[in-house]
């Protein structure tokens, strides 16, 4: 990775913010890290790890722990603000919850934003399997259930727009990973009103989705049951989760021309 430079004064993009964003994701991924652990990851001096450190911690997104840094709690503040601007919020954490509890299994809402899926609530029932997502997590949209309910609510040339950017990469071998077979999917989701992942994102990992149609027509979302394939299976996976998992969507639907 090159050295940042100055940002040049006719481009949009002003690269000291690019490398602020670079030293926080590597942060978060290497859970903390020191100085010279940054420069090694991200191929810089370490005169430029410093500098933008002293700068965010100074204003508060990182927290120095001996020679440790981290990301600081500042950004729960912003996120939680950034969770209520998204006005069916309220509206489907409560079915969530409902769901989660009703099936026994984990229960999940998703928006898009920027061409992906991001968690905005999880909850889990008495025989709930551990995932991995968490609230704020960002998926790719074509290989859950979520996001492929999701896609299901664009136009043709939005969802290429999200092909383009992120493309369609293989999580398992059963990932769609082709245009023509991600529209085909599409268009069975649009007929029968629910999406499924068919261990498409984990191996042994089942989901249930169905898209949430704002009245407003701002907000794309899909909320979402998961479980063991040795649960998920047959009737249950076919007809009888998919019908409680409409149910819930058509509640947040009718509760958000009230919001």
């Amino acid at each position: 990775m090159p050295e940042p430079t100055a940002a040049d004064d006719a481009g949009r993009r002003i690269q000291a913010v690019d490398t602020s964003c670079e030293i926080l994701e590597a942060l978060r991924d290497l859970d903390g890290a020191g100085i010279s652990e940054l420069a090694d990851e991200l191929d810089w001096s370490k005169a430029t790890i410093h500098g933008h450190l002293a700068t965010l911690a100074d204003n508060e997104f990182v927290v120095k722990r001996g020679d440790t840094y981290e990301i600081s709690l500042r950004f729960v503040d912003i996120g939680e603000y950034a969770k209520s601007q998204v006005d069916i919020h309220d509206i489907a954490v409560k079915e969530v919850d409902r769901l989660a509890e009703e099936t026994g299994e984990v229960a999940q809402f998703m928006v898009k934003e920027h061409g992906r899926g991001v968690y905005l609530h999880k909850a889990s029932g008495e025989n709930a399997i551990q995932t991995a997502s968490y609230t704020g997590n960002r998926k790719d949209l074509h290989c859950t259930a979520l996001g492929k309910a999701i896609l299901s609510q664009l136009p043709e040339s939005e969802v290429d727009e999200v092909i383009e950017r992120h493309g369609l990469p293989a999580r398992t071998e059963r990932t769609v990973t082709t245009r023509q077979e991600l529209f085909e999917n599409l268009e069975e989701i649009r007929d029968r009103g629910v999406a499924f992942d068919d261990e498409e994102i984990l191996q042994g990992l089942r989901c249930i989705a169905a898209p949430i149609e704002h009245p407003k027509g701002n907000l794309h979302g899909a909320i979402s049951i998961s479980g063991p394939t040795n649960r998920f299976k047959g009737e249950r996976f076919r007809e009888e989760l998919p019908e409680i998992v409409q149910g819930a969507a058509n509640v947040i639907e009718v509760n958000a021309t009230q919001v």
